[in-house]
C-alpha cells in the first residue's frame, strides 16, 4: 500500500527561468506558477535538483545542436542565441527528470512547473521549445534502468511535433 503524501514534491529553482526576449506562453512563468500555488495554499514542498548535462540532453538530440545552443551559437526555441536562456535549459529539463525520478521513488507524484517542450526536434528548436524534455527524461530513465516502458500524457492544448521526429532518429 502506498503511503499518502503530506505534500507534493515540486522541483523548482530560479535558474529555470530566463527572460527569453520574446513572447512565449511559458517562458519565465515557473516562479509565477510556484508563487500562485503557494498563494492558494496548495500542499507543495519545493525541492532543489541538479541540472542535466550536455550528454543527457544528447540522449534525445544531436550533440552538435546541444553544444551550439548551450554556447549561444545556434538559435534556441525563442529564435535568439541568449546565453541566459541557454543556461536555463539544463535546469528546466533537470526539473522534469527529477520530478519523474521522484514519482518513481514515491510511487505517486513529482511535479516540475515546466512544459514538456514537445515541439523540439532532434537537431532543431521550434515553437518556443529548444530541447524535448519529455524525450530526454524518458531516455535517461530507460538508460538508468529505472523504467522499460514510458507513456507520455501531453495535456497541452495542441499536439506536439518533436517527439515523433526524435523517435525516428533513434
Amino acid at each position: 500500500m502506498t503511503k499518502p503524501l503530506s505534500s507534493i514534491p515540486v522541483f523548482f529553482q530560479p535558474d529555470m527561468a530566463a527572460n527569453a526576449g520574446s513572447f512565449s506562453p511559458s517562458a519565465g512563468k515557473p516562479p509565477l506558477v510556484v508563487a500562485d500555488w503557494r498563494a492558494h495554499g496548495l500542499p507543495i514542498e519545493v525541492r532543489g535538483f541538479m541540472p542535466v548535462d550536455e550528454e543527457t540532453l544528447a540522449l534525445a538530440h544531436d550533440p552538435a545542436f546541444v553544444r551550439g545552443v548551450l554556447r549561444g551559437e545556434i538559435a534556441n526555441g525563442f529564435g535568439n542565441k541568449s546565453l541566459a536562456v541557454a543556461a536555463s535549459l539544463r535546469y528546466t529539463t533537470g526539473a522534469m527528470l527529477a520530478a519523474a525520478e521522484e514519482a518513481l521513488t514515491n510511487g505517486r507524484v513529482g511535479c516540475a512547473p515546466v512544459s514538456g517542450f514537445h515541439h523540439a526536434g532532434y537537431a532543431q528548436a521550434e515553437g518556443f521549445c529548444t530541447f524535448n524534455g519529455l524525450m530526454v527524461t524518458a531516455l535517461a530513465l530507460r538508460l538508468n534502468a529505472r523504467v522499460t516502458d514510458v507513456g507520455i500524457l501531453d495535456l497541452d492544448q495542441h499536439w506536439g511535433n518533436g517527439t515523433q521526429a526524435i523517435i525516428q532518429k533513434l
